[in-house]
C-alpha cells in the first residue's frame, strides 16, 4: 500500500455512518444505468408479459430471501427486518399488482410498466420532508431493482478485486450491502446515505466503516487509490503518507470488534466509585438487540416505531403493529422496551404530497398523533396488546408541555377501555415523554411529575435549542453539543427527574461518544441509551472513570461561555486523567 510521491495527502470530511477504521485501495462502483423503451403490445400478448412479470417477481423474492441469509451469525440476521419489508413488496398483491395494472391499461410491456410505477413510488417517497423517509427510497429503488435485473437477466455480481478495497459509490442498495459483505472490503464511502438510512444500519450491524456524504466521487478518487476510511470521526484521507497509514493502523487494532473479548458483555458496568450506569441500545430489529445484549447492553432504550412505515400513506394496520410490537418485546424480554409513537409527519397518514415551510416544526410526533386521534389509539392498543406479560414502555416524542402527556393519557384510557370492552387481553406500559424542544426543558419538573420517565433525545434537542439543522453543512458549525445552553439544559432535565425520583435515559449520539459520557455522567446521567457500535467503547471508558471526579469536572465546566472554551478544559482533563481509556486520536480532533 504504497502511495506514489508525487501525490499529496488530501483530507476529506465526511460523515461518519458506521465506526471503524479502514484501510486501502479505492474500488469504484460505477452506477447501473439502463435504457429502457416503451413497448406497444397487443391485447393478445398482454397476458404473457403478466406471466413474466410474476415469474420475474419470483425469482426476485426467492434470490433476496437467500441473501438476507447471507449476513447469518450465530442464528442472527443483519437487516432481517429490511428485507421483510421488500419482500412485501415483491409479493404478488404489492408491487406486482400495481405494475400488473399498468401493463392491462396502458399496453406497454413490463418493463416500462415497472418503470413508470416505480417513478410514482419514488416521488411519493421523496416528497417527505422527513430525511428519514426520504433515506428509505433507497430500499424501494432495491426493491424494483431486484425486479428489474430478473426482467432484463443482469443480476449484480461482487467482483474478485473488492476484497479488502474501499468501495466508493453514489450511493448502495441495502441488498447490496450485504453482498458486498461477503468480499470482505475495507470500508465504505458514497454521496448519500445518513445515519437513519437502512444502507447504515446494515453496514453497522456487518461491521464494515462508512463514511457518506462525498460530493463528486468519481472525479475525486481513481480506481486504485490508497484511502483511509475514519468512521469514528468522519473523515476519508486520500493519499496518506506512510505515517497516516501507520497511525491509522494503530487504531484498527484498537477498533471495538477487536477489544470485545476484553469485555464481559454480562456484567453490570460500574465507574470506579461503584455508581452503576445502565446501558441500552438503540435498535430497529430484534436481531440486533440480541446482538448488543452480548455487548453489554440491558433493555432497549428507544425502538422507532416509524421504522415500520414502509412509504408514504402506508401505515402498518393495528394488527400488523402488535405483531412488530411483540417480537420487539420478546427480544428484549425482561429487559425491557421503550417504543416511541410515530414521529413522522402529516404525509405518512394521509398519502398527500405536502411541502410545510418547515416541516421540522410543523404538524408531526406527538401533535400529529393527537391530531389524528383514531390513528394515535390504533397504536397505542396495539402497544397495550404487545405489553401482556412484558416489559415494554410508551415514549411521546416532540412534547413540549404537560397539555401533551394529560392528552395523551386520556387517548390511552380510551384505547385501554376498546380493549375491555372487545375482551382483548392487554398490559400496563408506562408513559414517557422525549424531552427535545426548549419548551420541554423550561417546563421539566412539571412534565416529570406527570410522566413515568423522560428521554433525553440529545441530537435534537442541539438543533432545536440552537435552531441549527443537524443536516445542513452551511450551519454546521453552529449545531454544537457543548454549548453552554445545551449543558445546563440536559442538567436541568436530569434534575427534575431526579427531583420526581423516575428514570431518566440520554438517547442520541452523545450518548455513545466517549467524549461526552464523562459529561453526562457528571451531570448526573444513569441511564444511557445509544447505537449498539458504541456499547464497548462506552463500557470500557465508564469502568474506568469515577462520577464524583465526573461531577467535579462538570462545576468547572458550568462557568464556561463557548464551545471552545468548554472543549479546551474537557481535552486537558481527559489527556491528564483518563487518556488511555480513549480510543486513540479522538482526544486530538474537535468536538463541538
Amino acid at each position: 500500500m504504497n502511495r506514489p510521491a508525487e501525490k499529496p495527502e488530501c483530507r476529506i470530511e465526511a460523515l461518519a455512518v458506521s465506526r471503524g477504521i479502514g484501510i486501502g485501495p479505492i474500488a469504484i462502483l460505477a452506477e447501473r444505468r439502463r435504457r429502457l423503451s416503451r413497448v406497444e403490445i397487443s391485447a393478445a400478448d398482454v397476458e404473457t408479459e403478466l406471466v413474466r412479470l410474476h415469474q420475474a417477481a419470483e425469482s426476485a423474492a426467492r434470490k433476496l430471501a437467500r441473501i438476507s441469509q447471507l449476513g447469518v451469525t450465530n442464528g442472527e440476521k443483519p437487516g432481517a427486518g429490511i428485507f421483510d419489508v421488500q419482500l412485501l413488496m415483491l409479493a404478488p398483491n404489492s408491487l406486482p399488482e400495481k405494475v400488473g395494472a399498468y401493463i392491462k391499461n396502458e399496453h406497454v410491456n413490463a418493463e416500462w410498466a415497472l418503470k413508470r410505477v416505480a417513478e410514482d413510488y419514488l416521488e411519493k417517497q421523496g416528497s417527505s420532508g422527513d430525511q428519514r423517509f426520504r433515506e428509505k427510497s433507497l430500499d424501494i429503488e432495491d426493491a424494483v431493482e431486484r425486479l428489474m435485473a430478473e426482467m432484463v437477466n443482469s443480476a449484480f455480481k461482487v467482483p474478485a478485486e473488492y476484497r479488502g478495497a474501499v468501495i466508493a459509490a453514489r450511493e448502495l442498495r441495502p441488498s447490496m450491502i450485504v453482498e458486498l459483505a461477503r468480499a470482505k472490503p475495507a470500508a465504505l464511502i458514497t454521496e448519500r446515505g445518513g445515519w437513519t438510512s437502512h444502507t447504515s444500519i446494515l453496514a453497522r450491524e456487518l461491521g464494515l466503516p462508512m463514511a457518506s456524504g462525498i460530493k463528486n466521487i468519481a472525479r475525486m478518487f481513481a480506481s486504485g487509490d490508497l484511502v483511509i476510511v475514519d468512521g469514528f470521526r468522519g473523515e476519508v484521507v486520500l493519499n496518506p503518507a506512510d505515517s497516516t497509514v501507520e497511525y491509522f493502523s494503530g487504531i484498527s487494532r484498537e477498533t471495538p470488534a477487536n477489544r470485545a473479548s476484553a469485555v464481559h458483555g454480562g456484567s453490570p458496568v460500574e465507574t470506579l466509585d461503584g455508581v452503576a450506569i445502565t446501558i441500552q441500545a438503540n435498535v430497529d430489529l430484534p436481531e440486533t438487540y440480541r446482538f448488543a445484549r452480548t455487548l453489554g447492553a440491558r433493555g432497549i432504550g428507544l425502538w422507532r416505531s416509524e421504522s415500520l412505515v414502509r412509504d408514504l400513506s402506508w401505515i402498518p394496520s393495528e394488527d400488523e403493529q402488535t405483531a412488530a410490537y411483540l417480537a420487539m418485546a420478546q427480544a428484549a424480554g425482561s429487559d425491557g422496551v421503550r417504543i416511541r409513537t410515530f414521529d413522522i409527519g402529516r404525509q405518512h397518514f394521509e398519502g398527500e404530497i405536502l411541502n410545510e415551510a418547515n416541516p421540522s416544526l410543523g404538524l408531526r410526533s406527538i401533535r400529529l398523533s393527537l391530531t389524528d386521534t383514531d390513528g394515535f389509539r390504533r397504536q397505542l392498543r396495539a402497544i397495550l396488546r404487545a405489553s401482556v406479560d412484558a416489559r415494554v414502555d410508551i415514549v411521546l416524542p416532540m412534547v413540549s408541555g404537560v397539555s401533551d402527556i394529560e392528552r395523551s393519557r386520556e387517548i390511552l384510557d380510551t384505547a385501554r377501555k376498546d380493549l375491555k370492552e372487545a375482551g382483548i387481553p392487554f398490559g400496563e406500559p408506562r408513559l414517557g415523554a422525549m424531552i427535545e424542544v426548549p419548551s420541554a426543558v423550561l417546563t421539566a419538573r412539571q412534565i416529570a411529575q406527570r410522566a413515568d420517565f423522560l428521554c433525553l433525545g440529545t441530537n435534537d434537542l442541539v438543533q432545536y435549542l440552537l435552531a441549527a439543522d443537524r443536516d445542513n453543512d452551511s450551519v454546521a458549525d453552529w449545531y454544537q453539543t457543548l454549548h453552554p445552553g445545551v449543558i445546563r439544559a440536559i442538567g436541568e432535565v436530569l434534575a427534575a427527574a431526579n427531583s420526581a425520583s423516575i428514570p431518566a435515559a440520554v438517547c442520541g449520539e452523545m450518548a455513545g461518544s466517549p467524549f461526552y459520557v464523562p459529561v453526562l455522567i457528571g451531570l448526573g446521567a444513569r441511564e444511557l441509551s445509544m447505537n449498539v457500535t458504541s456499547i464497548t467503547q462506552v463500557r470500557r471508558l465508564i469502568g474506568g472513570i469515577n462520577a464524583g471526579d465526573a461531577a467535579r469536572l462538570v462545576e468547572s465546566v458550568r462557568s464556561s461561555e463557548t464551545v471552545e472554551e468548554t472543549e479546551s478544559l474537557l481535552r486537558k482533563y481527559y489527556l491528564e486523567n483518563w487518556g488511555a481509556l480513549f480510543p486513540p486520536g479522538l482526544l486530538e480532533v474537535k468536538h463541538r
